[in-house]
């Protein structure tokens, strides 16, 4: 149903994380949602910047705490919002602590293709940049966790799905697989009738309300796949520790990455921290990323940080 008054899609702490390029890039060639790749970090004074809250726990920690859960974190999962500049600063700052603290993790980045994991080493053995091998992301928020990488020697993983493996899916459901797969990435054994409503209302609202059911339920069954795929590529590598840059609602413990790392792996220690921009209408911690699927807070720790200027990409529907 269209909602012109008041367009869903207007970004706002909760909604941005959709937005990937690989989404974006599908919805443009049927006319969807436009995006405004680039952000300035916008600073407004709130009470919360800077604040960490420990939704479990209901109460606000320090950086000491955070740095010392991370230590014990076999997944450190960074949920950002796609173009806050401010995200990936916070991004490559727990990234150097962990290495200063002697850790060599693996980083794992949605932001490269699994099929580009043969160039990414090949690039690096090289001492070339990767810069080239970026699908639609700003290479200049992600060259700082990379030369993070390089300096300490730890691999650089690719992670996400390309489109070209992710079409099928959304156009012809899971029995594009290969068989045995959609047992093996555990996707129903997550998954129920409230993650399903929830995943469906959110990508409509994301994409303006101007997304047909059909393909409405195509892309949940992609950022479904994105997920388990991303949570695979961990658990391949848990045995050095894993850093993960990803988006902000991969990193949600109710409903993303770490459902399938619990159901593959039980008791996988994962610690996920979302970044998350405040809003002037929301002066409580308690207010953002409310919404609890199973009863299970979204993240283990909620970053606030100022929100990044961008257009609203609903406007697009209007040319």
């Amino acid at each position: 149903m269209m909602r012109t008054p008041s367009p869903p899609c207007r970004v706002g702490h909760a909604r941005w994380w959709l937005w990937s390029p690989l989404l974006v890039l599908m919805l443009l060639s049927q006319g969807g949602c436009g995006v405004t790749p680039h952000g300035t970090a916008q600073v407004a004074g709130h009470r919360l910047l800077g604040a960490l809250w420990d939704p479990s726990g209901q109460r606000f920690i320090n950086q000491a705490e955070l740095l010392g859960r991370a230590s014990q974190a076999e997944v450190l999962l960074l949920g950002e919002t796609h173009d806050n500049p401010e995200h990936h600063r916070l991004q490559a700052h727990l990234l150097q602590a962990r290495l200063t603290a002697g850790a060599k993790p693996a980083l794992l980045m949605e932001q490269f293709d699994t099929d580009q994991q043969a160039l990414i080493d090949q690039a690096r053995g090289a001492g070339q940049s990767l810069a080239s091998l970026l699908r639609g992301w700003d290479w200049s928020h992600y060259a700082s966790v990379v030369a993070l990488a390089d300096a300490a020697g730890v691999p650089v993983l690719a992670a996400n799905l390309s489109r070209n493996a992710i079409r099928p899916v959304v156009r012809d459901g899971y029995s594009s697989l290969p068989a045995g797969e959609l047992q093996r990435l555990a996707l129903d054994q997550v998954w129920d009738a409230q993650r399903q409503a929830y995943m469906a209302r959110l990508i409509e609202e994301s994409h303006c309300g101007k997304i047909s059911p059909a393909l409405r339920d195509g892309l949940v069954r992609a950022q479904r796949l994105r997920d388990a795929t991303l949570a695979d590529t961990a658990l391949a590598h848990l045995e050095r520790g894993v850093v993960f840059i990803l988006g902000r609602g991969h990193a949600r413990r109710d409903v993303a990455v770490p459902r399938y790392l619990q159901a593959r792996r039980p008791g996988t220690r994962v610690l996920s921290v979302g970044f998350v921009e405040v809003s002037d209408k929301l002066p409580d911690p308690a207010q953002y990323e409310h919404e609890q699927l199973g009863g299970m807070a979204a993240f283990d720790v909620i970053w606030f940080t100022s929100r990044a200027q961008r257009a609203d990409p609903c406007l697009a529907f209007d040319k």
